[in-house]
């Protein structure tokens, strides 16, 4: 049913459990996981810093090197993992982008459950949901 398995992270409690519903799915169809981190290069990545932008990126490169690093220590050794950090103005066109060009048949991703403000302006995952061309599965907190 599912051959290729996508899970963005960001380096959160809830990413992580997300990481460990697509791993329990890997297994139990064969799957190959992709775990994803995006650096985002929006104009609001670099408004309230006075660091040079090659420093931030950098600084973003090494915070999803360790955001994807954590993830894979959690998959074992029974399954297939496929490590990357891309680069997006915006974070849910780059994960639907990613999908899109990796043949992924289902997105995993977690959600933080934001209310008022933060939910009008629309999350990520909520962005995904409505953008992607496979299932997406929601893990909460």
């Amino acid at each position: 049913m599912y051959d290729t398995i996508l899970v963005p992270t960001d380096g959160s409690d809830v990413s992580e459990r997300a990481a460990d519903e697509a791993f329990a799915l890997a297994r139990e169809f064969g799957a190959t996981v992709h775990v994803v981190f995006v650096i985002d290069e929006s104009a609001s990545s670099f408004l309230f810093t006075t660091e040079r932008m090659a420093d931030v990126l950098e600084a973003f490169r090494e915070e999803g090197e360790a955001a994807t690093d954590a993830v894979r220590e959690l998959a074992g050794d029974d399954v297939d993992v496929v490590v990357d950090i891309v680069r997006g103005m915006k974070v849910h066109s780059a994960i639907v982008d990613y999908a899109r060009n990796h043949g992924v048949d289902l997105v995993v991703m977690g959600t933080h459950g934001r209310h008022g403000v933060e939910h009008l302006l629309g999350s990520t995952t909520q962005r995904v949901l409505t953008s992607a061309d496979v299932p997406v599965l929601v893990v909460g907190e």
